[in-house]
């Protein structure tokens, strides 16, 4: 007795059913397949270890897949964000960088209040996401820009230019909205190659703590925000070495005060 021929089929994801790990590996598995005994011994036992064998199979297709799809999940997560949503931290002279709402997992965490809107606001996001400022903003922009006569802010908004066509006019672009004195388009060119050198560099945010320990931190906390929008598994709390473990906690209670260090702690 041969198997000559076998029709696959997979199971595809239907809206409204989670995506853990368990419930899409029984997605995948075929139902369990009972002992063939219609043959003879010997027919039904080669039958058996056949299924088994594919079964074997099957299990580490799935793991692959799983793998492969945990990888694209993180991979889409953390780049499908807005350009403001990333964040670059210098850690005691190693860079890392994280997506904001990373940072803001645990919503009462010392992480969280320093990048919130209002702070990070502050630390200069305003003028980094100036390409995507809406024709409004591009005209309070333009008017609170010193020297910048009325009239022609108003010309700004007649034209209800964006942040994006603002960082790409040049000389012959501002006459064409109507702006006639020539101080004034070198007043708007020069403050508009500021405004773009300002738009396209980082804002570095300073972390004066140990790289490893903060590290570790910001692993699990990448791990938690993917884990709570249903990505992953719950993620294991961090693995320290033994020389490391107190300082650790001490940069842990830090961002984490009272009991929301149990988050990392345990």
């Amino acid at each position: 007795y041969n198997i000559n021929e076998m029709e696959v089929f997979r199971v595809s994801y239907v809206s409204g059913v989670p995506h853990t790990h368990q419930q899409r590996h029984q997605l995948r598995r075929s139902p369990k397949r009972k002992q063939e005994k219609r043959f003879s011994k010997e027919t039904n036992r080669t039958i058996n270890e056949k299924w088994a064998t594919l079964r074997e199979l099957e299990a580490e297709l799935c793991s692959l897949e799983e793998s492969f799809e945990d990888e694209e999940l993180f991979i889409t997560a953390f780049a499908s964000g807005e350009g403001k949503e990333l964040i670059t931290l210098n850690v005691s002279g190693t860079i890392m960088v994280t997506k904001r709402s990373t940072l803001q997992v645990a919503d009462d965490s010392v992480l969280a209040r320093q990048f919130d809107d209002t702070k990070w606001t502050e630390q200069g996001c305003t003028n980094l996401r100036a390409k995507e400022w809406s024709p409004d903003e591009v005209s309070d922009w333009v008017a609170n820009t010193a020297h910048i006569p009325d009239d022609v802010a108003a010309l700004f908004i007649e034209h209800e230019l964006s942040g994006l066509e603002l960082i790409a006019l040049n000389e012959f672009g501002l006459k064409e909205i109507g702006v006639k004195r020539a101080g004034t388009i070198c007043l708007l060119l020069d403050e508009i190659s500021t405004l773009k050198k300002t738009a396209s560099e980082d804002v570095v945010t300073l972390i004066e703590h140990s790289p490893y320990c903060f590290g570790k931190i910001l692993d699990y906390l990448r791990l938690k925000r993917l884990h709570d929008e249903n990505f992953i598994d719950g993620p294991p709390l961090p693995t320290v070495c033994d020389n490391q473990k107190n300082r650790f906690q001490k940069v842990v209670r830090y961002y984490f005060p009272g009991d929301s260090s149990k988050l990392i702690l345990g």
